[in-house]
């Protein structure tokens, strides 16, 4: 799957260059945002290459706006930029956030004001429901076609800047161009290429320094440190402590408090999950979820015969697939992300026991894929193994598989 960090210029009344608009998109369309990238991910693509490619190539000495969403903003990635340089054009965030939430991104943006980077928001938070934020921000934006004399008027009463987006006809430049004090948009610079970039790769680098921090934590605050520094992380861990898998009589909103309640093992396990799921998915979607199955069947078939080893098997069918997924020689990716070596033996043979549950798991996952007379046979098989009745397998199997798609949501 290929990318690009595009740039399109920005233009002041007076026609001068003012800046860049830098964002993420497809290689085969600069106009088209890849949907199958989150907002969160795309955050740290984009800090992390404008970090890398360097400001002032991208910049020409020029301030730089950068989406993000209102929850990205958390993003500590964010701190590697030059921020004085920096204006963030805040944008809604695509699934509802509560009010702790919002607060800390106020906090983050009053922060972020502080090292010297501006804001900006788009015409979606112009209301009295978001007047805290309105407050912090310089620039408002508007599409070229929602843009009237009232909003201007109203956007410049209160001291702030009136920009114009979207701007593909003359008559609509020469329309609203009295209105606004930033103009973009095709007519007066299309966008252009900065890199282009396969997303692969830059994932797996992503992913392999997540799970290696992740696997060296000796703490619960070193969890809740490393979960704290990606906000799409935190997001769903709060959603995930706060779901009906648990019951609690007061919701959890701290990081630190969901890891606590979770404990080192569930932690452990969730993180390295989710972590993984939030990059793989992207590129391989399918081998994702029959590791994930796996991993779900290989923790129940330990439970029945060797419960001492339940959370090491889960893992050992999480890792399953995980050289096909990243390209990656299996043992040595395991052994360079830290994984502890009682999972790595179970790929080598040296982990008897282990190995038997993930070849059994690996047998009944793939007979669920097929079905029919196949599955039949195998449950029949190895129901006596994990003293179950053949129905209860078969019900754990299925099972598996409808977690599995639920963890793909996350």
């Amino acid at each position: 799957m290929s990318f690009v960090i595009a740039r399109q210029p920005v233009f002041d009344r007076e026609g001068a260059l003012y800046g860049y608009e830098v964002y993420l998109r497809r290689s085969d369309d600069l106009d088209r945002y890849p949907e199958d990238v989150s907002y969160n991910k795309a955050t740290f693509i984009v800090a992390e290459l404008i970090g890398e490619i360097g400001i002032d190539r991208i910049s020409e000495g020029r301030p730089v706006f950068m989406n993000v969403t209102l929850d990205s903003i958390l993003n500590k990635v964010l701190d590697i930029l030059s921020l004085e340089r920096m204006i963030f054009q805040i944008t809604p965030s695509r699934t509802e956030i509560g009010q702790s939430i919002y607060q800390n991104a106020l906090k983050r943006i009053d922060d972020l004001r502080e090292k010297g980077s501006q804001f900006s928001v788009k015409e979606d938070f112009y209301s009295s429901k978001y007047v805290d934020l309105l407050d912090r921000a310089s620039i408002v934006e508007f599409g070229v076609s929602s843009i009237d004399e009232n909003k201007s008027s109203a956007v410049r009463r209160n001291g702030k800047k009136v920009m114009i987006t979207k701007i593909e006809k003359q008559e609509d430049y020469e329309r609203t161009k009295h209105m606004g004090d930033l103009f973009s948009g095709n007519l007066l610079g299309p966008p252009s290429v900065v890199k282009e970039f396969e997303i692969a790769p830059f994932l797996k680098t992503t992913l392999m320094r997540m799970i290696g921090a992740l696997n060296t934590a000796q703490s619960i605050r070193d969890f809740a440190n490393i979960i704290a520094s990606d906000v799409g992380m935190s997001a769903k861990l709060l959603r995930f402590v706060n779901s009906a898998y648990f019951s609690k009589r007061k919701e959890i909103k701290d990081i630190v408090q969901a890891c606590a309640y979770l404990g080192m093992e569930n932690l452990k396990r969730f993180t390295l999950l989710v972590a993984t799921n939030d990059y793989v998915a992207v590129e391989n979607p399918e081998l994702w979820k029959k590791s994930l199955v796996r991993a779900i069947i290989s923790e129940e078939i330990a439970k029945r015969l060797k419960p001492q080893l339940t959370n090491e098997a889960y893992l050992v069918g999480l890792f399953s697939l995980i050289d096909e997924i990243l390209g990656v020689d299996k043992v040595q990716f395991l052994k360079e992300v830290n994984v502890d070596q009682e999972i790595i033996d179970a790929f080598t043979g040296k982990n008897e026991d282990l190995m038997e549950i993930l070849q059994d798991a690996i047998r009944l996952e793939e007979a669920l894929q097929e079905g029919g007379d196949k599955l039949s046979d195998l449950v029949n098989l190895l129901s006596a193994k994990f003293k179950m009745q053949p129905y209860d397998l078969r019900n754990k199997l299925l099972e598996a598989q409808e977690k599995a798609e639920e963890m793909l949501k996350l």
